[in-house]
């Protein structure tokens, strides 16, 4: 089986979404047009590609095609099950926490429908470790240059520690929230 690192995270967030139903290609490129996932792009440069790279893994199962647009509807494989949980728990680190913070707050939204929440709050307290020390050498960097930075050189490096700091702060609130709530994450 193909590492779970290799896999892009595009094919990621498709496996997250056919991991909560079966979905048409069509259909996941509408999520991806009309949701928060917008991120990605909806091309079907992009989903149908990346459909067929999981389907060659044997992550996802393609259905035959159906109805008048011949569409396909796919399902997640208990490999593709088995590879999105692997990547779910990969450790927070701190380069994706500089490079590719958005990969994991993705993660994070498909968690609670794979995960125990043990493994969850282990997610955020790591996420909140690793961001609270970026925040630190942001902080240590902001207050021995900026006084070389132009003002809106400042003032763009501050927005940066502000988003850090929400970040922290949100970390520590939604840890909070799992440790008091009954239901499932």
């Amino acid at each position: 089986m193909r590492s779970a690192k290799r896999a892009t995270t595009l094919e990621y967030a498709l496996l997250g979404l056919l991991d909560q139903e079966p979905h048409s290609g069509y259909g996941l490129r509408r999520l991806f047009a009309h949701t928060p996932l917008g991120y990605f792009s909806d091309s079907p440069g992009a989903i149908y590609p990346a459909l067929r790279r999981l389907v060659a893994r044997r992550w996802v199962g393609a259905g035959a095609p159906q109805g008048g647009r011949r569409r396909q509807e796919y399902r997640i494989s208990a490999r593709g099950r088995a590879a999105l949980g692997a990547w779910l728990r990969l450790p927070v680190t701190a380069a994706d926490v500089v490079s590719d913070p958005d990969a994991l707050m993705l993660r994070f939204a498909f968690m609670g429908q794979a995960l125990p929440a043990a493994v969850i709050r282990g997610f955020l307290r790591e996420y909140e470790r690793r961001m609270a020390s970026q925040l630190e050498d942001l902080r240590r960097h902001h207050g021995e240059q900026s006084h070389t930075w132009s003002l809106t050189g400042r003032l763009a490096f501050e927005h940066g520690l502000a988003l850090h700091e929400t970040k922290v702060a949100w970390a520590r609130n939604a840890a909070r929230t799992l440790e008091k709530t009954k239901e499932k994450p």
